[in-house]
């Protein structure tokens, strides 16, 4: 089974909307805007350290929730998909993006209009976030510090708000 990674899914963006001809949007009232902006989602990476426990010989790993932070930042493009009747609104607002710690994620979610330029997006996130390697658990044992230092990824849904701006439209 293929998984759905960021890059994945930005191709498969790119040809749904990359394939569509301009006027089978006109034709019934139908507008597509890009738009770019500042986003923050929930795609935040646990923080693990190795710790000690009473009764137990050896170091454990423990979570570092307060050297966790809250949500991630980074900067996104969308495609708002929307109608000439209710402008206000785009019920389909596909994007990609970089995190501030430079890994793409997949936003899709709805948009509220403000005018013909600013936009609220919201919705799902999608991308990576580190996780412990295979067979290692939160208040497991180990024994070799530098299995902490390279975390593997793993691929993570989540919420995501978006203030974007329209620089361009089909129309």
């Amino acid at each position: 089974m293929m998984s759905w990674t960021p890059p994945r899914l930005a191709v498969l963006i790119v040809f749904l909307f990359g394939c569509a001809p301009a006027t089978a949007f006109a034709a019934d009232g139908w507008d597509m805007a890009l738009t770019g902006g500042f986003v923050t989602n929930g795609l935040v990476d646990p923080v693990y350290a190795l710790g000690t426990v009473t009764g137990r010989p050896t170091r454990v790993i423990v979570r570092e929730t307060s050297q966790e932070s809250s949500v991630a930042l980074g900067i996104a493009m969308f495609a708002e998909v929307f109608n000439d009747r209710a402008k206000w609104i785009a019920p389909v607002s596909l994007g990609i993006g970089l995190r501030s710690d430079a890994r793409a994620t997949v936003y899709l979610g709805s948009a509220l209009r403000f005018g013909p330029h600013a936009s609220v997006t919201s919705g799902v996130a999608i991308g990576p976030v580190a996780t412990l390697p295979p067979g290692l658990n939160e208040g497991s044992s180990i024994a070799d510090t530098n299995q902490l230092t390279n975390l593997a990824t793993r691929t993570k849904a989540s919420w995501f708000v978006g203030v974007t701006y329209t620089f361009a439209s089909l129309r």
